[in-house]
Formats: structure tokens, sequence, C-alpha cells
């Protein structure tokens, strides 16, 4: 009698919820398909109508991202994979549209196979998984699929989450899952994680402390500019700002945000200050200009080719320029941050861009590396004691201030500076026939 896997029936139940919450998700991802064109030009990836194929025939290294800011940080891992590994075909995914169409920009010129992941139902990622069978599967921070990344490791796959965390809500529906006598992550081999904080909360679900390893976050290596005023002078000079013009860059914006960045921004126009605001959904732009348009906000669309000479406010409606855009900035706000549900996006691009850096109260999603920034002050957070306004225009009338925080962010990120070598000595490691290839 053939004896039953006994994690068949969780993997079962996981299917099943997993078919519920996208049955209980569907109006919404209608209107958004319908009002937004949001996932029609994915759908056929995501229901695996549609499967990537990597050309070649070497092992295949299989790395995936959420969204933007994952893949962003896979670039120097994958680019020195690539550099130690040439022989590897390697396959990058992404769960949204936006993170598909950055991978695109980023990678298909590397000649790197790219893709949406499929949805993690049984009958639609296993046959992919089976079809590519990867020997090396990495997650970018913990965006991982039980059916993905357990039918990976059957077929006798290394899987690897590097620069993981986990968000305190997580830590409680994992410990859930434990007391039904269920380990997630049972099957991951090796974690390389961003602090001793993430470190504890991976501990708390169960994850053997032998699998883990604190490496440091990737995002303080990346984009280390040793030239960052002549790109602060080319994008200014792009952006058509005066040469004496304060410019303040909202970096992942979000509904919440601007409600508290409305006033600010008509305050700054009165100033004769500019301001580009880069909005998180690009797909939501059309949202924003009717709120900007109800306040009085001259604006103008990157898309459409505005700049400074003609209005004061840039919205910026395409994806991919954000990082390079705070180089113009005079200060830059990281958005997220004014809404506990969001709890913020990546804190290091102002630093990196020798930009002074503030944001809202809500970092839950990093909060770690928040109370570090701000212990060296590095960043400066809006929590509430003085108004936004008050503490921009207090920002923007002091440059020795701003000067000071810029020269805190570039030790700050100097310090950190190891996670990178770090985790790329653990990933190798890792690297199954490493020593014969």
């Amino acid at each position: 009698m053939t004896r039953r896997n006994p994690n068949y029936m969780f993997r079962y139940l996981y299917d099943i919820c997993l078919i519920g919450a996208f049955i209980i998700a569907l109006p919404k991802l209608a209107y958004k398909m319908c009002v937004y064109g949001k996932y029609k030009k994915s759908l056929f990836q995501r229901f695996a109508l549609k499967r990537p194929k990597v050309p070649g025939t070497g092992p295949l290294a299989w790395f995936h991202g959420a969204s933007v800011g994952e893949l962003r940080l896979l670039l120097p891992v994958i680019e020195q994979f690539c550099e130690e590994f040439p022989h590897w075909r390697c396959l990058i995914t992404s769960c949204t549209e936006s993170g598909f169409d950055l991978a695109k920009q980023l990678f298909d010129p590397k000649g790197i196979t790219t893709s949406i992941l499929p949805l993690d139902f049984s009958l639609i990622i296993k046959p992919v998984v089976r079809k590519l069978s990867p020997a090396l599967l990495v997650f970018s921070e913990g965006d991982c699929w039980l059916n993905f990344f357990e039918e990976a490791k059957r077929l006798g796959a290394t899987t690897l989450v590097i620069n993981g965390r986990m968000s305190e809500k997580s830590v409680r529906n994992f410990k859930i899952l434990r007391r039904l006598g269920k380990n997630y992550f049972a099957s991951m081999d090796r974690f390389l994680l961003q602090d001793e904080v993430y470190r504890e909360r991976f501990l708390a679900v169960g994850i053997p402390e032998s699998k883990l390893r604190v490496t440091g976050n990737i995002k303080t290596y990346l984009g280390k500019c040793p030239f960052i005023d002549l790109e602060r002078k080319g994008w200014r000079e792009r952006l058509r700002l005066p040469e004496s013009a304060e410019l303040v860059v909202l970096g992942s914006m979000h509904p919440t945000d601007a409600e508290k960045w409305l006033p600010v921004v008509q305050q700054l126009i009165r100033r004769k200050a500019y301001v580009l605001w880069v909005p998180r959904h690009i797909e939501k732009t059309k949202d924003l200009q009717e709120y900007l348009s109800k306040g009085n906000i001259p604006f103008g669309l990157w898309s459409r080719g505005a700049n400074f000479h003609n209005v004061p406010v840039v919205v910026v409606d395409e994806i991919g320029w954000l990082k390079e855009l705070y180089f113009a900035g005079d200060l830059a706000f990281v958005g997220g941050t004014f809404d506990s549900k969001i709890g913020g996006h990546n804190l290091l691009e102002p630093l990196q861009c020798g930009v002074p850096l503030i944001f809202g109260p809500h970092i839950t999603s990093q909060s770690e590396l928040a109370q570090r920034l701000l212990m060296n002050g590095a960043g400066l957070c809006l929590d509430g004691t003085k108004s936004v306004e008050s503490v921009v225009m207090f920002l923007l009338d002091n440059p020795k201030v701003r000067e000071a925080y810029i020269e805190k962010g570039k030790i700050f990120l100097s310090e950190e500076g190891l996670a990178f070598e770090r985790t790329w000595a653990e990933l190798k490691d890792a690297i199954p026939l490493c020593k014969n290839t």
C-alpha cells in the first residue's frame, strides 16, 4: 500500500485556501483590470498558458523577486553569478507587471530570460517547475510560494532566501501553522538575513538556527556612485531646473502620502521650489492627476516630456526612474510611510544618491533599518511632533543641516557596505556542483 506524504493534506488545504482567496479577490482584480488595465498583458503567463523558455543546456538558476525593489537588489547578485558561472542558464521572475517590466529592462539586454511567475496553484506551477527543473532557486527578501519551492526542492534544487526579512504579522501567521504541525519553510535550505531582528523572527517560527545566516542588507550595496555631483548636475540639467532651484523628490507615493503632502506642495510652489512626484502605482496616475487638479497644483507628466521649464510639479508616470531622479533632489521623502498597512519602501536609495532622507512614522517593513538610520542621524522621521510643512521648510532653509544628514548617510552606507560580499560568499557556498563548475 502506498504511503501518502505527511504534508499531502496541508498542501491540499493550502490549494483550497489559495483558490478561496482568489475567488474573494476576483471582483477587485476584475475592477483593476477593467479600470486600470492591470493584469491584462500577464494573464497568459499567470495561468501558465504561456510558459518561460530558457535556451541552452546548462543547469538553471531561477531568481525570483516579488516586485521592483526585490528585483533591483538581485541585479548585482545575478551579474556576479553570470560572471563566475557563465555556462549556467538564468531565469528571472516577478509577481507584478511593474516588476516584470523592470526585469525586462534590466536583464533582457544581458540575454537573461524574464517572466511573470505563474500562480501558485499546484496544477499551474508544478508542471512549469518540472519542465524547467532548476538546480538553484533564489528568493529575494521573502516572497516564497509553497508549491513553487517545494516542487523545486523535490526535484533536487538548492533553495535559498537572500536579503531575508519577515514582518511581525507574518511571524504570527507562521506560528499558527507551526502549532498545526507544519513548518512552512521546512524544505528551504538556507536563509541569508538582513539583521539580527529578522533572525530572531525566523527562529520564532521554527527555522533551525543552522539554516540562518545574518549577512546584512544588500540594499546598502546597490548603486554606489563615486560621481554623485556629476549625476546631480546631469539630471538637474535634463529636468531644466534653474541652477539655485530647490527640488523635493517624493518617491513611491501612495494616496495616504498624498493627503499629507498636498498642502506642503502648495507651499513649495509659493516658495518657487519644485517637486518630482513619483507614484508607487503608475496605473493610478489618472486618479493622481484628478487629485492634483482639485488641489490647484499645476503639473506635467514625465511620459509627455514635462520638465520644470513649464511646470513646478512633474509626475513621473513611468517605472524605473526613481533611483536616478533622486540624484537631482535637495530633499527626498520615501512614501508608503504614512500608511501602517504599507510600512514603507526603500529608505536607502536617497542616501546612495547623496540626498537627505525623510520618511513617515510607519516603517514596519524595515523597522530595524529605520531605527539604525535614526540612531546614526542618517534620516529624519516625520513622526507628528512637528508638521510636515515646518520640517520641510526648515531643511530647505538650512543647507548646512541637509549637508550634515548627507555626510552621516555616507558614513552609514560605508559601515553597512559589506552586505553584498557576505551574501555572495554564502550564496556561492550553497550553489550545487559549485566545485565542479
